[in-house]
């Protein structure tokens, strides 16, 4: 099985596009998703599944998200490896001194960070 983190924009905060995690917990493992853990209300979840990519895995969660809670919320979904690569490819993780103040912004596709985000630099396109 490979592990994935999936991260649903713009939920839980405020009253609008409430997004209970035991909820989306119940969701996934629905879905045949296995090891399912969630981060406090933050909207993130890890996963594992036995196949698709991570682009499959966000349409197939926004989708069922919007048919059983209701919310229609972007859902991104990259690879553990992904999100390690993102921290130890970091451009300022050489002055980093606390990694839970990092930032990194991600994207379902690269091509999504150019049109938002004009200036940003994706050093994996993830």
């Amino acid at each position: 099985m490979k592990r994935y983190i999936a991260l649903l924009r713009g939920v839980n905060v405020g009253k609008a596009k409430r997004v209970p995690m035991a909820d989306l917990r119940a969701l996934m493992e629905s879905l045949g998703y296995a090891g399912v853990r969630t981060l406090l209300n933050s909207g993130n979840a890890v996963f594992d599944a036995r196949s698709g990519t991570a682009a499959s895995h966000a349409k197939k969660l926004r989708a069922a998200i919007l048919g059983t809670i209701g919310v229609d919320c972007e859902v991104i979904v990259k690879t553990a490896a992904d999100l390690a690569a993102a921290i130890a490819e970091h451009p300022l993780r050489q002055h980093a001194e606390d990694d839970a103040r990092m930032q990194v912004l991600f994207v379902q596709e690269a091509a999504t960070l150019a049109e938002r985000h004009p200036r940003a630099h994706g050093f994996r396109g993830t």
